[in-house]
């Protein structure tokens, strides 16, 4: 008897406990409607980012999430009163320069990268092209955490330039250490990132 408990102790031993820690998140992403035109893109990207997501608002619809994180309302929009970046993007849209894309806050549970799942993005218009209606905006970003909480962006931008269509994107990781939001840069859009316990 003393034997088998001493066995399940060290089977646990041995069994790897992944921690997660649940953050609240605010993401907002936004187009620069004077974005640089001189600069030359390559006309051929097209959005890579992993099929294995969940989606804000609708988490349900993925199979992979977590039930446990389901029920603790995991991915759902957290109320208008708990953001903070909807002001910044008045004060920038009144500048006629900047229109927003994206903007939405959620809770989630972040731990290891293999074991958070990616968080799909989409917003701006409904563009008519060649292969259907697309969004001007989609992607994902994956949080992960380690020592520090790490973010890896795969976000892309239907954007034209000169009469010409064609694919930009954000996607410089960062790890998020010491401030509340995060800047990612680009001369055509950028996004910044909220994240707090």
């Amino acid at each position: 008897m003393l034997r088998a408990f001493f066995l399940a102790v060290l089977a646990l031993m041995a069994t790897p406990v992944t921690a997660q820690s649940w953050y609240n998140v605010e993401v907002l992403i936004f187009a620069r409607d004077h974005g640089s035109s001189e600069e030359i893109w390559p006309a051929d990207l097209q959005p890579r980012y992993a099929s294995r997501s969940v989606s804000i608002g609708a988490p349900q619809a993925s199979e992979y999430v977590d039930p446990d994180a389901l029920s603790r309302g995991a991915w759902q929009p957290l109320p208008e009163d708990q953001t903070v970046l909807q002001y910044m993007m008045e004060r920038m849209a009144s500048t006629g320069d900047y229109r927003q894309l994206y903007h939405k806050a959620w809770s989630q549970p972040i731990g290891d990268k293999g074991d958070t799942l990616p968080v799909y993005l989409s917003g701006g218009q409904t563009l008519a092209t060649d292969d259907g209606n697309v969004p001007e905006l989609e992607g994902t970003l994956h949080f992960s955490e380690s020592r520090y909480v790490h973010v890896e962006p795969r976000i892309w931008f239907n954007t034209q330039s000169n009469g010409q269509r064609f694919y930009v994107d954000i996607d410089e990781s960062r790890r998020l250490t010491g401030h509340e939001v995060y800047y990612f840069d680009h001369p055509m859009f950028g996004m910044l990132v909220r994240i707090t316990r």
